[in-house]
């Protein structure tokens, strides 16, 4: 019946030629206007996993709870000094939150007008006590500092160190060293027209790094590709235009969930018109190679074309919006839904050698051809069609549009519009069969060898099944991203800093007094570094610290509220300068040592300073003047604090950490040991691990990650079981025979143990993105088996030099030109994807081609 019913359709398609193909191209263009009038993409990966598991729900209540604390942009001010860093930090912040179209929330962890006031509230009694003692100490100095700041100041306050303390000693060289080196490096830095700046904070807390932070919320815009990109740029935007690389060195790096998913989507794109190009030329390639006619070619291309765009069209009905997994439904169409046309084209040649009638070659075609290629297809969409019970929603739609585009489109228009475009172009007869006769001697060495090959390949197999033991899941996603974007590249930069929070966990507490105990139970664990709530930004002792604050605020009072003296004249800044290389020379010769390199080094780039132009003078006074004015300024503001409530916190900060009905956040972060790795996957499952048993409803970060990963798994191995079983149960209907079931079924399994054996030698590990190889591989791979199999029932032997091997071998490699073009993207992602994806297309071929004849054998009488 069914054999009969293509025959009827090829058939019309003939004697309506003309009709059927004006209806179909009309059909396609109706189509094609409709993608392009309705064709939005859902970049937002979220939404990829179904929302109703409890992991995405609790997630998705911190998320309703802490808007402002998802998807951030994570702006990373770095400048040559901590003190320009932050002023220019400061500025952007302010600029950026007027920016309401773009942003929704922007803030700045652990700065802001708040902690520029309480700042020392939050260091340790100890800690502040030793501070109070140094500032003390150095109040002289800070005197002379704060009456001539200017860079001639500087350079008399040096000699004048040098010419008493130092002879006195007071004052050691080797004490200075770490002064006087980096003061050189300013210099340097100045007279090779570097950014420069002097960190006079970092001179005090050696650990200071010379960079600030802003945290960005944001206003995604779903329907672009890079759905943060318009944000992204008006952050770089802002910051030129308030020149903070002109005024402070500073340059601004951009970090964090949206731009790293920003550079994500850039780097898959990166590329893509030289590879669709070079996939184009190699298809054509492919299917001269198949049918060794440019009319032939014409036609089968159009079929492509054609289905590709209905398929498209039919894609944005039935899911409105394509997503990040279900856009990648046109690369399977282009590998899986020609290897149709090939097989009817290819069977067309070798009707049309033994029958020189157009006509009859093509009902001959079809007939022999309608039963494999029927079972094919409704396997292949089986197989698709099997992620649709799955959690997995981004696979799901996938599997949808992919399943209706072969079953309902591309197998249809093969027997539709190729035979009736082949009948419009009547292309030439065969000369000869299709068919690769130089395969014959493989043939007779198979039919000779085939038990030997036969137990072989399976004791080969079967022996090399404990390598699977060995086959990891890389759960982490950094590792799936391009580590030479901006984003990446800073992200690595701030391992283990406490603003990246890139693997931090979150916990949703009932209350403020429950997230504080469940905080102290989390620090006892070794596994965590840090644990902040709402009470963190509250210090204790605070009427202690005040009164040790308010006593260096009255002793440094007039030091620090004096008028600078007027500044001096270029001539006086060269002639402090010279005196100051002189004093640095004599006192390295007179206190050798430790610190007099440094001396040296610091006269030599001082000489240079004083004998170059003003305008470099001018770069230096800002770099080492500027830098002091804003530390003295900070250090005038540090001395005014007050007590510290939670009804006094800035309403802004009391929002990220506590929700208007009460509910608190809890936030926690690894440990990270120095020198070690931020996302090292063992460290962060035991992490994951000791968080979950003490708090079994946090979630976010490495927590979120791994549900992710467990949930994808089980969709993977969930629909793996499906398409077994629809692909078992259409076998059985088809064939009516088991044994010839096991025939079509075991190369398969064996081609995917093969396929996972080779992937733990060569190690590659599966992810999220190459894990889809293994479906596909039941997609693919099935199809190829069934031509066999149906041959072999019609007892056709000599089956490596027929053409229908021909077909298979230059269908799959159309489908590994598609897969393999994915190989050779910038995103490694992707790149893994396409490795594994080749990987498994070459054995499913070697399987069907190679294996199955010598598991089948002779065929039966």
């Amino acid at each position: 019946m069914l054999t009969s019913l293509i025959v009827r359709i090829v058939q019309f398609s003939m004697r309506h030629a003309y009709a059927v193909t004006i209806v179909v191209l009309s059909l396609s263009v109706a189509s094609g206007i409709y993608v392009s009038t309705h064709f939005t993409l859902d970049s937002n990966t979220s939404d990829l996993i179904a929302t109703n598991t409890p992991w995405v729900e609790r997630g998705l209540a911190v998320d309703k709870a802490f808007p402002q604390r998802a998807d951030i942009t994570l702006a990373v001010v770095q400048a040559p000094a901590a003190e320009f860093a932050d002023k220019a930090a400061s500025e952007l912040a302010a600029r950026l939150a007027t920016e309401t179209t773009y942003f929704s929330a922007v803030s700045q962890p652990g700065a802001g007008p708040f902690f520029d006031q309480n700042g020392l509230l939050f260091l340790s009694k100890p800690d502040l006590d030793e501070l109070v003692k140094q500032l003390t100490d150095a109040r002289p100095l800070l005197n002379r500092l704060a009456r001539d700041p200017s860079l001639s100041g500087l350079a008399n306050l040096l000699s004048l160190t040098l010419l008493t303390p130092l002879v006195s000693g007071q004052v050691k060289l080797a004490d200075m060293s770490s002064l006087l080196e980096q003061s050189a490096q300013t210099v340097d830095a100045v007279l090779a027209g570097k950014p420069a700046g002097l960190s006079w904070r970092g001179l005090v807390a050696p650990d200071t790094q010379p960079r600030s932070f802003i945290q960005i919320q944001a206003v995604p815009d779903y329907q672009e590709l890079q759905a943060g990109s318009a944000a992204s740029d008006q952050i770089r935007n802002a910051a030129s235009e308030l020149r903070l690389h002109q005024r402070f060195g500073a340059s601004v790096h951009l970090t964090g969930p949206r731009p790293l998913a920003d550079e994500e989507l850039a780097s898959v794109r990166e590329g893509e018109v030289p590879n669709a190009i070079a996939t184009f030329l190699a298809v054509i390639a492919i299917l001269w190679l198949a049918v060794r006619s440019g009319k032939m070619i014409f036609a089968v291309f159009m079929t492509l074309i054609v289905g590709l765009t209905i398929t498209t069209a039919l894609g944005l009905l039935m899911v409105g919006s394509l997503n990040m997994i279900s856009i990648a439904f046109a690369v399977l169409f282009v590998g899986i839904g020609v290897d149709y046309s090939i097989q009817f084209a290819v069977r067309y040649r070798e009707e049309r050698y033994l029958q020189p009638q157009l006509g009859t070659a093509l009902v001959d075609a079809a007939k022999t051809i309608a039963m494999p290629l029927s079972l094919a297809a409704a396997a292949t969409a089986a197989s698709f069609f099997s992620f649709l019970p799955t959690e997995y929603r981004g696979m799901g739609e996938l599997g949808l549009i992919a399943g209706v585009g072969i079953l309902f489109v591309a197998f249809p228009t093969s027997l539709i519009l190729l035979p009736a475009m082949i009948t419009i172009l009547k292309p030439k007869g065969e000369r000869a069969a299709p068919g690769f006769k130089w395969l014959a001697p493989a043939d007779r060495f198979t039919d000779r060898h085939r038990k030997p090959l036969l137990f072989g390949t399976l004791i080969l197999v079967v022996a090399c099944l404990p390598l699977l033991a060995y086959l990891r899941f890389d759960f982490n996603p950094l590792h799936l991203k391009d580590p030479h974007t901006e984003a990446m590249e800073t992200l690595t930069q701030l391992a283990g800093s406490p603003e990246a929070g890139i693997n931090d966990v979150q916990i949703l507490a009932p209350s403020l007094s429950v997230a504080n105990t469940q905080a102290k139970r989390l620090r006892e664990l070794p596994e965590v570094g840090r644990v902040t709530t709402l009470s963190n930004f509250i210090p204790e002792n605070q009427s202690e610290k005040l009164a040790t604050i308010q006593t260096l605020a009255t002793t440094l009072a007039s030091t620090l509220s004096q008028a600078p003296s007027p500044s001096t004249s270029d001539k006086t800044r060269i002639t402090a300068l010279k005196n100051a290389a002189g004093m640095l020379e004599n006192a390295a010769l007179d206190h050798p040592g430790a610190g007099a390199a440094p001396a040296q080094h610091l006269a030599a780039s001082l000489r240079e300073l004083a004998t170059a132009s003003r305008a470099k003078r001018d770069d230096a006074e800002h770099a080492f003047s500027g830098t002091l004015k804003l530390a003295l300024d900070s250090l005038h503001r540090l001395l005014e604090p007050g007590p510290i409530t939670q009804a006094s916190l800035p309403a802004g900060l009391k929002r990220q950490w506590l929700t208007p009905d009460g509910r608190a956040l809890v936030d926690i972060a690894p440990k990270v040991p120095a020198g070690a790795k931020t996302d090292n996957n063992a460290a962060l499952r035991a992490f994951t691990a000791a968080v979950l048993r003490a708090a079994p409803d946090a979630i976010g970060g490495p927590i979120s990650i791994q549900h992710s990963a467990q949930t994808i798994i089980h969709a993977f191995l969930q629909a793996s079981l499906w398409a077994l079983i629809s692909i078992t149960v259409l076998l059985w209907l088809a064939l009516r025979n088991f044994g010839d079931v096991l025939r079509t079924l075991v190369p398969l399994l064996v081609s995917a143990a093969v396929t996972l054996e080779l992937a733990v030698v060569l190690n590659w590990p599966l992810n999220f993105a190459n894990i889809i190889a293994l479906p596909l591989l039941l997609g693919i791979g099935v199809a190829f088996k069934i031509y066999y199999v149906v041959a072999w029932r019609e007892g056709k032997a000599s089956l490596l030099q027929s053409g229908l091997t021909q077909a298979i071998i230059l269908s799959a490699a159309t489908t590994a030109v598609a897969f393999g073009s994915l190989c050779l993207s910038h995103h490694p992602g992707t790149a893994s994807m396409g490795k594994l994806l080749a990987l498994s297309l070459v054995c499913t071929l070697i399987g069907a081609v190679f294996f199955q004849p010598i598991l089948m054998g002779h065929p039966r009488k």
